[in-house]
């Protein structure tokens, strides 16, 4: 898999080797960082559930000031760990190797600009992480969560803090993009 735009266009980096890891297709990277545009530059991004850490990668060679990365398969961080390396991103990079339950627990309120999560597709992991996300208020204001999911799955958020702002079909797959309500 090869970076799709910016400073490490066409570098290609590491996959890890690991069932039921389904990485985010080129054309829907492109796609996102069209949608994202100047919001990724100067942004502080957390990828959840981040694989080999492709799409916080692609954010920080398109300007991205720094990117945590949630991973809590050893093969996956071990892979992130060589890419991060190889693209020259170890002081740009943050991985938390733990269950995202934990991490999101963690973290401070108001880190994020940009959010991506793309749990596991058979999982009940989208709608919780959209929770745990608003509870711990971790976008900055105008920040953004973009999760990746299935095309039948519904975002909707539950929690009234929480808007989801727009959905994007891609074949099976879609993006729905959330945010704060920013309160009064």
């Amino acid at each position: 898999m090869e970076i799709t735009g910016g400073k490490a266009c066409g570098q290609s980096i590491e996959m890890p080797i690991h069932p039921g890891l389904r990485p985010t297709s080129p054309e829907m990277r492109q796609a996102l960082f069209n949608i994202l545009g100047k919001l990724v530059r100067n942004a502080h991004i957390m990828d959840l559930f981040a694989g080999s850490g492709m799409i916080g990668f692609e954010a920080l060679s398109r300007g991205a000031d720094f990117l945590t990365a949630v991973e809590k398969n050893t093969v996956c961080v071990d892979t992130i760990k060589a890419n991060a390396q190889k693209l020259g991103y170890e002081k740009k990079t943050k991985i938390i190797q733990t269950d995202f339950r934990k991490a999101i627990a963690s973290l401070n309120p108001g880190q994020f600009n940009i959010i991506f999560a793309d749990p596991p597709y058979m999982s009940d992991h989208s709608k919780l992480l959209v929770k745990l996300i608003a509870q711990q208020k971790l976008l900055k204001p105008n920040g953004v969560l973009i999760v990746e999911h299935d095309k039948g799955v519904s975002l909707e958020p539950d929690d009234p803090s929480m808007r989801l702002l727009e959905c994007r079909h891609y074949g099976q797959s879609a993006f729905s993009f959330l945010a704060l309500i920013a309160r009064k």
